[in-house]
């Protein structure tokens, strides 16, 4: 087929009245493809020569992203920087190729691919690589780049918690920062999500006090985060937990602040003594930080999730600092699981004894105190059933029967399931429904009689504010400090019992 081309060339030539001896083939073929006075087969054979004139004629005139497109992309892309990024770009989304032709793009000397690889690593959440791109370039070549390198660069740092670079970047390029709209739009969160060089240079509007018991500050590592938060917040208005909090408007935490760990499936922890750094401008009870991975879950003051979360989870989590408990099986060494209550410590689980003996209107009165929600138990929904042992031995077992499972009730719950205790101590952990709601599976309503119990009291079983966390850092540590902050903490009580219990660090 090559030397068929090659011969039907060759006639062409001879028809037109030139000689081959004349010139050389390839600059022949270059000159009719520029003046577009060419044939299909002396573009053809131009082509599978690999002149560029002819690859870039056809290239360009090919529909984008189609099969011929991508094949002469591919023989462009050997010497043509521009050809080796607009395939990076097709791959940026689909393949690990983009790597390659970025990489392919930028030993050709083109320029923007540079940009482009940043941004995907970037995207990937790979920093470290993303930063080593750009800082591979002369400052000069640098400065040639569009306001999407400085951009990536702003946001590296950022994300990395290299607050200080970003704010040396920011001052070397505001002029071009404020030209762009991309930049403008930069500059803009920053100053909405308080991304300062001084931690504690934070906006006096934010400090004011919110109009609810329950008030969260809710934190994130990088400006994605931080609107992903923002988007969480306005869908949180849908929930029924929505009428018992408030939020703050959310905030940037470098991610190297709270020195934490946070593996994928893994419950989030931090050194929570490192919260005393932003203590003086956060003026809410709660604080909730996003990182990047790590298991939701909350200890003490402090909310933990990931970006992944959604929204049903953020409230799931949220009920556990308005005074809910978990109605799926807990650790086996959750402490509420280890024996039975003494007094009552949240508003939908009560953890007691399965089985009791004597009189039963004795035995009813006596739990019903013992339960969060005892009041709302009608006075002919049963809650305690007359069973026989094998021996002839009468005794009473604690739950409502089925019939009643529409009303509220002494219903199990599977908290305590894996409790080796429970087993052997004949105790259980009973709920106040008998189906299963948002503190077992995420996507579940929130009960209306939890949303009744959070009107009559929304501090009751409530957790301690987030001073409270630090003055346990600080008591692991062998702090002296702890004192002082559990007295920051005793600050967000009203109840001269929960007083009591915050100072002697009794939750």
């Amino acid at each position: 087929m090559k030397y068929k081309l090659i011969i039907m060339s060759l006639l062409v030539f001879l028809l037109i009245g030139l000689s081959t001896s004349s010139f050389f083939l390839n600059e022949y073929l270059t000159k009719r493809i520029i003046e577009n006075e060419h044939s299909i087969t002396q573009l053809n054979f131009a082509i599978e020569q690999e002149n560029l004139t002819a690859l870039n004629f056809a290239w360009k005139k090919a529909p984008l992203y189609s099969e011929q497109w991508l094949t002469l992309a591919k023989m462009l892309a050997k010497r043509e920087g521009e050809a080796a990024y607009q395939l990076a770009l097709y791959y940026h989304f689909k393949s690990k190729q983009a790597v390659f032709w970025y990489k392919s793009a930028i030993r050709l000397n083109y320029l923007k691919a540079s940009t482009g690889l940043a941004q995907l690593y970037f995207q990937q959440g790979e920093l470290i690589k993303a930063a080593e791109v750009l800082d591979s370039l002369p400052i000069e070549l640098f400065e040639k780049l569009s306001d999407e390198a400085i951009i990536i660069k702003v946001k590296i740092a950022i994300n990395l918690g290299e607050i200080v670079d970003a704010q040396r970047i920011i001052s070397k390029y505001v002029q071009q920062l404020e030209s762009s709209k991309e930049g403008l739009l930069l500059l803009g969160d920053i100053q909405k999500y308080q991304i300062q060089l001084n931690d504690n240079k934070i906006i006096a509007s934010s400090l004011v006090g919110l109009s609810c018991d329950n008030s969260i500050q809710l934190f994130a590592t990088n400006l994605n985060h931080l609107k992903r938060l923002d988007e969480i917040i306005l869908d949180f208005k849908k929930q029924a937990l929505n009428n018992f909090v408030c939020f703050s408007p959310v905030r940037y935490m470098p991610i190297n602040a709270l020195n934490c760990s946070n593996k994928q499936d893994v419950a989030i922890r931090c050194d929570e003594s490192n919260w005393q750094s932003w203590a003086s401008t956060i003026n809410a009870r709660y604080v909730g930080i996003m990182l990047p991975q790590g298991g939701a879950n909350v200890h003490y003051g402090v909310l933990y999730f990931d970006a992944k979360d959604t929204v049903d989870i953020l409230a799931h989590e949220i009920s556990h600092l308005l005074g809910f408990v978990d109605e799926y099986p807990l650790a086996v060494e959750h402490v509420k699981c280890q024996a039975i209550q003494k007094t009552l410590f949240s508003k939908n689980i009560s953890v007691l004894k399965k089985h009791y003996q004597g009189n039963q209107k004795d035995i009813r009165a006596n739990l019903l105190k013992q339960l969060a929600w005892g009041k709302y138990i009608k006075r002919s929904t049963p809650i305690l059933q007359s069973v026989t042992s094998i021996n002839g031995e009468h005794y009473w077992q604690l739950g409502s029967p089925e019939e009643f499972k529409h009303e509220v009730g002494v219903f199990n719950a599977q908290t305590c399931n894996n409790s080796t205790y429970s087993s052997k101590n004949d105790f259980s952990a009973f709920k106040a429904v008998s189906y299963r709601t948002k503190l077992q599976y995420f996507a579940l309503d929130f009960p209306k009689l939890y949303s009744t119990l959070l009107q009559e009291n929304s501090k009751q079983y409530s957790m301690p504010s987030f001073h409270y966390n630090i003055a346990l850092a600080h008591f692991q540590q062998g702090s002296a400090q702890a004192s002082y902050w559990l007295e920051k903490a005793v600050t967000w009580e009203q109840d001269v019992k929960r007083k009591k219990m915050v100072r002697q660090g009794k939750f």
